[in-house]
């Protein structure tokens, strides 16, 4: 199979959210953005060096699955971090790409310390990987946000980066993320 492009749009700003309240997180998105609107992003970030990151990417895999039969769709991304690396085992995945990004959430979150495997949902709210429930009742706490109009033309690729245009864009400012996968 090819490479495809997964993208994902946003236009409301991330929100502080305190531990355990999670069920206000989408006071401000109405019931009828949430029904009509795009996945819901959930990174994990783990590392072969934290022995309780295996369980976390079993549970990680089930919800890949859909073994949850969860109402609305999910991208489900694993960041491998750098930080275990001092104990002996570097972790071939691990990069401080991903450490930094999760240092980014632990910041934003208002959280004291890194940790793995630490699965945050939508950018918004955090739970411990291993921990399948807090994981579900996150992710349909989670605000969902309607998907953007716009146009975009024909990508033009020049050493391996690709360069869209995108015009009309109606609905205000955005953040525009994309990623190039294959299988």
């Amino acid at each position: 199979m090819g490479p495809r492009l997964w993208t994902c749009f946003g236009n409301k700003g991330s929100r502080y959210v305190a531990e355990g309240s999670n069920n206000n997180i989408t006071a401000d998105v109405t019931p009828e953005e949430q029904t009509r609107s795009g996945p819901v992003v959930v990174e994990m970030f783990s590392s072969q060096g934290c022995t309780t990151s295996p369980a976390a990417e079993l549970v990680l895999s089930r919800l890949g699955r859909g073994d949850f039969q969860l109402e609305m769709p999910v991208v489900v991304l694993a960041f491998h971090v750098d930080y275990w690396d001092y104990m002996g085992w570097k972790d071939p995945y691990g990069s401080s790409q991903w450490t930094v990004r999760q240092k980014a959430y632990v910041e934003s979150l208002g959280l004291d310390t890194l940790l793995t495997p630490q699965v945050v949902i939508q950018g918004l709210a955090h739970c411990l990987g291993n921990d399948d429930t807090a994981l579900v009742e996150a992710i349909n706490n989670a605000p969902r946000y309607p998907a953007l109009n716009f146009q975009v033309r024909i990508p033009v690729t020049i050493y391996n980066a690709t360069f869209l245009s995108a015009e009309q864009c109606s609905q205000g400012p955005h953040v525009i993320c994309s990623d190039f996968y294959g299988s």
